[in-house]
């Protein structure tokens, strides 16, 4: 795994749906100065870059597991703070580190769901938020594809591993912790949506 994303980062220039995901994302950006963002699963910094216009004033954080993509983007965002980490590992921050986590378009990519969920609500701090998206797989999209695009969207040389629903997407966040209190699509049109989003809240549970 470790070799496939230094390949799959090594040249590439652009995330082919950004421009897809982006007038959802945006509206979840943080606006207020100091807030601390952590972008999981950075990459090169495509949507860092966007974010950063948008909000010049966020203390900007990336983690990723290509070493190709950390050594990028800590050229682009040399004020940043972005770091390597192991594939299903820890991300190297202590507890309630973040304010606000985006987590787009990575889970899918992930093969210990589990792991990376608890992990991302570790870090997140009590009433923080996240915003993750994934690509869109329910049954009438999934029918169409078997039929139409099944080689194109199920190609064993393609990235994605994980195929999410509406249904297990609430109970892989829900039993991680987070509250969702938004979940929406984006791409096309609902039931053919490209992808879907949840922007969840981790609970302030006193001890």
């Amino acid at each position: 795994m470790k070799k496939f994303y230094e390949r799959y980062w090594d040249g590439k220039e652009s995330l082919g749906d950004l421009e897809i995901k982006w007038p959802v994302l945006q509206r979840y950006i943080p606006r207020e100065k100091n807030v601390s963002l952590l972008d999981f699963g950075c990459g090169k910094g495509f949507l860092l870059s966007k974010i950063a216009l948008l909000n010049p004033n966020l203390k900007l954080v990336g983690v990723d597991v290509s070493k190709t993509a950390i050594t990028t983007i800590k050229n682009t965002f040399p004020s940043g703070n972005f770091l390597h980490i192991a594939e299903n590992g820890k991300i190297p921050f202590k507890d309630n580190a973040f304010d606000f986590i985006v987590a787009a378009d990575v889970l899918e990519h992930i093969y210990d769901t589990t792991n990376a969920l608890s992990e991302l609500t570790r870090v997140l701090k009590p009433n923080g938020r996240i915003f993750i998206s994934v690509p869109y797989h329910g049954m009438i999209k999934n029918i169409i594809a078997t039929f139409v695009g099944f080689d194109f969207y199920f190609d064993p040389k393609q990235a994605h591993i994980r195929f999410y629903t509406k249904k297990n997407l609430f109970k892989v966040v829900n039993e991680a912790g987070l509250k969702i209190l938004k979940h929406g699509y984006y791409g096309r049109f609902y039931p053919i949506s490209h992808g879907q989003f949840v922007f969840c809240e981790k609970s302030n549970i006193s001890g």
